[in-house]
């Protein structure tokens, strides 16, 4: 209680803040002009083409009374525009389409953000989390479906689905609000009615900033004007190269330390359980995990939280950070008191900002880099020791840019449509059940793994949505020194 108290000062001058620059933001603006544009409006209701956006604003602004910046986003190899608030950034194109594994179903066109406060995060491709948020204020991107990719498959039947979706020039419209990690996401899902065309327009705030921009961030949104029968983008990149857990050279001491082999362990288990579906309280191997039963079964001990899970590890500093360690931000430092928790594998630049690691994170678990967020606290799995190094392992560089995939007639034109996948609710988590403790394991002896049991998914199951792709085996790395 006493830590919230000290910090509420800050808190509120920074809302306060938010709060003057969203008005500065959109006061200036109530009679801005809005450029033309040669396809309809995607953002809200019909519109056909030729109509400026001067004759369709009251349509698309949908009774906000705060019109965007007038100079907007135009993209005319993928038929998409759209206007970004005025005085927002334009995030370099070599920060976009960062490689996961699994790797993301939608391609980025182009990020819009609120400010830049360090340069060099945007040095390479990064995804959106709370620590870029930090960093950016808000962002706005704009993606396509990548060919052969699961959103390829998202449909809407409007018979059966009149309360999920509505209609807008050419397209369906899905809206997906939730939070997490601190984060407000607004996700419109832009489904073409007689394509496979689909579009995905996503902003992201932190949730104390959402109620002073969402006024503006929903203006944007409802500016978006996309071709339906324009085109998706080309088919993901193969994941990243794995990372070589390198030991020490054999004339070491410790190179013969039982931790190095433990920690191969644990990051081959994180490996295995990518792709499983994010379920809060989850805790079933390939099939629904949430971000600590995720790390918990990669250690190979019982479920715990990330409260519960300082029982097994140990607090450790951030220079004594090792693969298999993790990165646990407790309820207590989030924002939105649920706490989240990521395992670290390596460093991604040379200044320790990017890190690679391994997380379940809505929608699935993931390996890539994301921003190091200094809310976390590094702890480490009690019984293992420091032997080995932390390796630097470069984030991948931006791919070229591929050609765009032409749109198919919708379910090979005869109109009928299929059911699309079903979605999962966006209503508050509910408050975690205390995870029985047990007897903390006792320093210098390493747990007992538990036998990794490969589960086969049921023919039926309906909560994964592709399944992981088997690794190819990989060159070894060279250490950095």
């Amino acid at each position: 209680m006493g830590s919230h108290i000290a910090h509420l000062p800050a808190r509120l001058l920074r809302l306060l803040m938010v709060a003057a620059l969203g008005a500065a933001i959109v006061g200036p603006l109530h009679d801005a002009a809005f450029a033309s544009s040669e396809w309809g409006s995607a953002g809200a209701g019909e519109a056909g083409p030729g109509r400026t956006r001067a004759s369709r604003a009251a349509i698309a602004i949908d009774q906000v009374t705060a019109p965007v910046a007038p100079r907007g986003f135009v993209d005319d190899g993928a038929k998409v525009s759209f206007d970004p608030p005025v005085g927002w950034i334009r995030e370099p194109p070599r920060a976009l389409n960062p490689q996961s594994d699994p790797p993301d179903p939608a391609q980025e066109l182009v990020r819009f953000q609120l400010r830049t406060a360090d340069p060099s995060l945007y040095e390479q491709p990064i995804p959106i989390t709370s620590a870029l948020i930090r960093d950016a204020g808000a962002i706005i991107s704009i993606g396509l479906a990548r060919a052969g990719g699961e959103l390829i498959d998202l449909d809407v039947d409007p018979r059966a689905d009149r309360a999920d979706a509505t209609t807008v020039a050419g397209f369906f419209l899905i809206e997906d609000e939730r939070t997490y990690e601190g984060l407000h996401v607004l996700t419109r899902y832009f489904i073409a009615r007689a394509t496979d065309r689909r579009i995905v327009a996503r902003a992201v705030t932190a949730e104390e900033d959402w109620a002073a921009l969402a006024l503006i961030v929903r203006a944007s949104l409802n500016s978006l004007r996309a071709d339906p029968s324009g085109p998706n983008a080309p088919p993901a990149p193969p994941p990243a190269p794995a990372i070589e857990l390198l030991a020490p050279a054999p004339a070491e001491p410790q190179s013969t330390d039982a931790s190095l082999e433990v920690r191969r362990t644990i990051i081959e288990r994180a490996a295995w359980l990518l792709s499983t579906p994010y379920v809060w309280g989850g805790n079933t191997a390939n099939r629904a995990m949430d971000c600590s039963s995720y790390v918990s079964m990669a250690w190979g001990v019982a479920r715990y939280t990330t409260e519960s899970i300082g029982w097994v590890s140990e607090a450790i500093s951030k220079a004594d950070l090792r693969p298999g360690d993790a990165m646990n931000l407790m309820m207590g430092r989030d924002p939105e008191g649920y706490g989240h928790i990521r395992m670290f594998e390596a460093w991604a630049n040379e200044a320790h900002t990017l890190v690679w690691v391994y997380e379940e994170t809505p929608p699935r678990a993931v390996h890539r880099v994301v921003v190091y967020d200094d809310r976390y606290q590094p702890i480490r799995l009690v019984g293992l020791s420091n032997a080995g190094q932390a390796p630097l392992v470069l984030a991948p560089a931006p791919a070229p840019e591929p050609a765009f995939v032409p749109t198919q007639a919708r379910n090979g034109g005869n109109g009928t449509p299929t059911a699309r996948p079903t979605r999962q609710p966006s209503t508050p988590r509910p408050i975690r059940t205390p995870v029985p403790t047990r007897t903390p394991v006792p320093l210098g002896v390493l747990p007992t793994a538990r036998p990794v049991i490969p589960v086969t998914p049921s023919p039926t199951s309906s909560i994964r949505l592709t399944p992981r792709p088997t690794r190819t085996p990989l060159p070894t790395l060279t250490p950095h020194r």
